[in-house]
């Protein structure tokens, strides 16, 4: 069996949502991209599906907030934009970002990577209870079905993180 050297990786996508296992995942790839010297993307995709009866406007099938949308998105901006900042201080010198709407699992999969020509891609492990895996299915686990690069799934912290 060949294992994949670790150097071969040379742009690295992660997800965030502003969940702990997301900030894990976060944490692993900038530890990963300093030490190969790599791009680092950091990528957020706001689920239209699950912003849908946030607001009082009617788009469609559900109510759509454009003002809760706007402040959904700029959040999710700040946070991508400090861990950019994060990543270059930890040493990481280049790091792209990208916060758009669509459905996460997709996006993570297929249309991200290919966007940003990643070779691997990192996520946190599931947030989702058993039920709700069994029903909606997690987007890592779609990704790592459905990607046409290397995933990596991160459950743990980075050594001496909590």
């Amino acid at each position: 069996m060949v294992m994949a050297d670790l150097s071969e990786y040379h742009r690295i996508l992660v997800g965030v949502d502003g969940s702990r296992q997301a900030k894990k995942a976060y944490d692993k790839a900038v530890a990963v991209a300093k030490r190969n010297q790599s791009v680092l993307i950091i990528v957020s995709v706001l689920s239209i599906s699950k912003l849908v009866g946030l607001g009082a406007t009617q788009a469609g099938f559900g109510a759509v907030d454009q003002t809760v949308l706007d402040e959904v998105k700029e959040k999710m901006d700040r946070l991508v934009a400090d861990y950019q900042k994060q990543a270059i201080q930890s040493g990481v010198s280049q790091v792209e970002t990208s916060v758009s709407y669509g459905n996460p699992k997709t996006e993570l999969a297929q249309v991200l990577p290919e966007t940003f020509n990643a070779d691997l891609i990192i996520l946190g492990a599931t947030g989702l209870n058993a039920v709700q895996r069994m029903v909606m299915g997690s987007n890592a686990s779609y990704v790592v079905a459905n990607a046409q690069s290397d995933v990596l799934i991160v459950r743990t912290a980075v050594a001496g993180d909590d």
